[in-house]
């Protein structure tokens, strides 16, 4: 398959600049309130772009991975900011994206790497605990550092995620197929012609201008080759499988039934390995639960993190 191909199958969840600007603020009687959204950038030694979401009531931190090709952007706006209400979130561009280093030798990129930079945020960040939310390849980055790291992760939520190796499971021949010749004449075409395989015609109209609006925040630094080089070569490469039994901390595993670019039987094999998780698998929901469902989603993520 194609670097394009690549690019685009993973289009919504991997759009390509930093996500860190301020939030929408919930004024009242001309005093800012408590659930008022205050975002802190900055840069680890490594060269790794990170982002503080909180409020004044913002406690434990959660730590939010992105996808394939993907920077911190990937995360709806409205989806960190809900988030923020409870948690310390932390967002940050994986390597080969947004505003974080792009090596050019794609060995340079595994998911082992990734789990380290991450490490490196969480250090200069100070966090000792946290709970840890993987989404599509992001699931990978958080099922290595939960191994790496298993003391500091307080709960794990994998979301439309695998475990590589031989438990993963392949989109199939013709999604492939059409993931590999997307169509259209502009950046925003081609993009519609890979959210049209995630999504049915119905939830793509309902969601369109969320995905409007990640586009348009981002469409100026698109992911280069080198990064997309380097994320392909990290995910071919990963085998989680051996991780799984001994993972102890409560794990809570969720896709959509109907996901296309990220099979659920990814998400029931991990299930199966992984002691005492808990398996929800959402009807009607496709590939990107967070921009679909997204209030299931984040109580999902409170029930999980209690």
């Amino acid at each position: 398959m194609s670097i394009k191909a690549f690019g685009l199958i993973f289009a919504l969840c991997n759009f390509c600049v930093l996500y860190c600007f301020c939030a929408m603020a919930i004024v009242s009687s001309g005093f800012a309130a408590a659930f008022d959204v205050t975002d802190i950038g900055g840069k680890t030694a490594s060269g790794i772009y990170f982002c503080k979401s909180s409020t004044l009531d913002s406690r434990d931190a959660l730590v939010l991975v992105m996808g394939y090709g993907g920077s911190g952007r990937i995360w709806p706006r409205g989806f960190v900011d809900k988030l923020a209400r409870k948690y310390a979130v932390i967002t940050y561009d994986n390597r080969g994206t947004g505003y974080s280093i792009v090596p050019r030798d794609p060995q340079e990129y595994t998911i082992k790497k990734m789990s380290d930079d991450l490490d490196e945020v969480l250090a200069q960040l100070g966090i000792r605990q946290l709970h840890l939310l993987g989404y599509s390849m992001g699931s990978c980055i958080a099922l290595q550092y939960a191994h790496d790291h298993a003391e500091k992760v307080r709960t794990l939520f994998l979301l439309s995620g695998t475990a590589g190796g031989e438990l993963y499971v392949k989109p199939s021949a013709d999604i492939a197929a059409a993931l590999a010749h997307p169509q259209g004449d502009t950046l925003w075409e081609l993009y519609m012609s890979s959210f049209k395989l995630m999504y049915s015609p119905e939830t793509l109209k309902r969601v369109e201008p969320q995905l409007r609006e990640i586009f348009d925040a981002s469409k100026d630094t698109p992911t280069t080759t080198a990064g997309l080089l380097g994320h392909s070569n990290a995910f071919g490469q990963f085998d989680g499988t051996a991780f799984l039994a001994g993972l102890k901390m409560p794990t809570t595993i969720l896709a959509g039934q109907d996901d296309r670019l990220m099979p659920v039987q990814n998400s029931q094999n991990l299930a199966k390995g992984i002691p005492g998780a808990r398996l929800m698998l959402v009807p009607d929901c496709q590939h990107g639960a967070q921009v679909q469902c997204e209030d299931l989603v984040i109580r999902e993520i409170e029930k999980a993190c209690r």
